[in-house]
């Protein structure tokens, strides 16, 4: 098949050492506290959960490369065919295009979210609606705001 339309992003969070000494210092604080509370279980699953987002993020790759073409798009090594996206939008901060968001009809993974800018937005505004459903506008939760303000 070829290839409609490609392009790449880096997905590095770009974190001080502040915000992982205060990391690492929130994770001992609270694994002692329940250790000293005899909550042994939350302590294991902070130090687990720590563990994991460790290991996901020094094994992820640095630069996500996205490819679309006629029967699916491909997000790093992953396909998604046309039939298991729902619908897709654009979401902007102020007039600067952000993300591309997929909604996926799978049951546990609902977005996925691409990084673009204004002309990688205009370029798919051609090519995506021959494919897939536009949703409304759609803006970033609460709690996504949160998460991309802590850098998480």
């Amino acid at each position: 098949m070829e290839t409609i339309y490609k392009w790449e992003f880096s997905d590095n969070k770009n974190r001080w050492k502040l915000w992982y000494t205060i990391a690492i210092s929130a994770v001992i604080g609270l694994t002692i506290w329940w250790i000293l509370t005899k909550q042994y279980w939350l302590s294991f699953i902070v130090i687990l959960i720590s563990w994991i987002t460790f290991f996901i993020e020094n094994n992820s790759e640095e630069i996500i490369k996205i490819e679309i073409n006629e029967l699916w798009i491909k997000v790093g090594w992953f396909f998604y065919d046309y039939s298991k996206i729902d619908k897709y939008s654009f979401i902007y901060n102020w007039e600067h295009a952000i993300i591309l968001r997929l909604m996926l009809n799978k049951k546990w993974i609902k977005n996925i979210d691409l990084k673009v800018d204004n002309t990688i937005c205009s370029e798919l505004n051609h090519i995506l609606p021959e494919y897939i459903e536009e949703s409304e506008k759609s803006e970033l939760t609460s709690s996504e705001k949160v998460i991309n303000l802590l850098k998480l």
